[in-house]
């Protein structure tokens, strides 16, 4: 696999695309280049990494989309469609932690953590849902479990409450927080809050648990729609995003015609649902998150699967 490595001197080998489609499935070949993207930067300062980080990401996804516009309309939502889900590899003494919203940023930041720590953990990739969102994912998911397997819910990090025989958990964190980062806050702090609180949780899970093995997963990612962190859009084209599909980033498909804006590379349409591609972004009024979901793109689509044995 070629290196590739992404940021101010940002130099990519001239046949990573032409390897790239050769691939029977791109998708793992994608993950590697993105995983490594990010934990390079996964021992500095949080403020730099989740600045870096972004940086480097960005430039990947740019060039992903402008050379291979395939896999965000075919490739990627035809395997978020299709995979099955991680459950439906659990062996026995093991215990699922689905950490909602949690991207492969916080993947890699945790992935570390537990390094540090004395664990050797192991990372694989999962994908999301069509559309990326929580709805989606828990609809899916509901033929991989039994009926009697229930989740136990994390709602409130100051009290991890579980018995330790529980084999799903599911943290509202780190989502509840990133809904909470509106334009106009700083964002900075947030982010490193919602990291720490993240992360806290987990130790305390793992510390709880009584199992072998824990699996460190999530429902979807995120993608920022700050100015330097998502890509441009004219304005006439915002006009029609911000009136097609307001905040969100996807529709049913019977809702509109936006045959004009799949054909100008901003949405793709699959499985019944107009979806924005990419990290396409536009403003609207009032009080606007700054992390979204619900889309096709990288960071929303591909999430961490973290391996802890215990």
């Amino acid at each position: 696999m070629e290196k590739l490595s992404y940021g101010e001197n940002m130099k990519i080998e001239n046949d990573f695309i032409k390897s790239l489609i050769k691939e029977e499935n791109p998708i793992p070949y994608v993950w590697n280049n993105l995983w490594s993207v990010w934990l390079r930067h996964a021992n500095e300062d949080l403020k730099d990494y989740y600045y870096r980080g972004e940086e480097s990401a960005f430039l990947f996804e740019d060039f992903l989309l402008k050379t291979y516009d395939e896999f965000f309309t075919k490739e990627l939502p035809r395997n978020c469609l299709n995979k099955p889900s991680p459950f439906q590899n659990a062996e026995q003494d093991f215990c699922f932690i689905v950490m909602n919203g949690m991207s492969i940023r916080e993947g890699a930041l945790i992935f570390r953590a537990l390094q540090k720590e004395g664990f050797t953990p192991k990372v694989n990739y999962s994908l999301s849902s069509i559309p990326s969102d929580t709805q989606s994912f828990r609809e899916k998911i509901k033929t991989d479990l039994a009926g009697s397997e229930k989740f136990v819910e994390i709602n409130n990090p100051r009290q991890v409450r579980i018995s330790g025989k529980e084999r799903y958990v599911w943290s509202y964190f780190p989502d509840v927080m990133l809904d909470k980062i509106q334009v106009g806050r700083t964002v900075i702090s947030d982010l490193e809050n919602m990291y720490k609180t993240s992360e806290k949780i987990v130790f305390e899970l793992q510390k709880k648990i009584n199992a072998k093995k824990i699996i460190i997963l999530s429902d979807h990612g995120y993608i920022r729609s700050e100015p330097g962190f998502s890509f441009s859009v004219p304005e006439g084209k915002k006009k029609k995003l911000r009136e097609s599909f307001g905040g969100s980033r996807f529709i049913p498909m019977d809702k509109a015609d936006l045959s004009e804006l799949v054909e100008d590379g901003y949405v793709a349409e699959f499985s019944g649902y107009y979806m924005v591609k990419s990290r396409y972004t536009w403003p609207v009024s009032g009080k606007y998150n700054i992390y979204l979901h619900g889309g096709v793109s990288l960071t929303e689509c591909l999430v961490p699967v973290i391996e802890v044995e215990i």
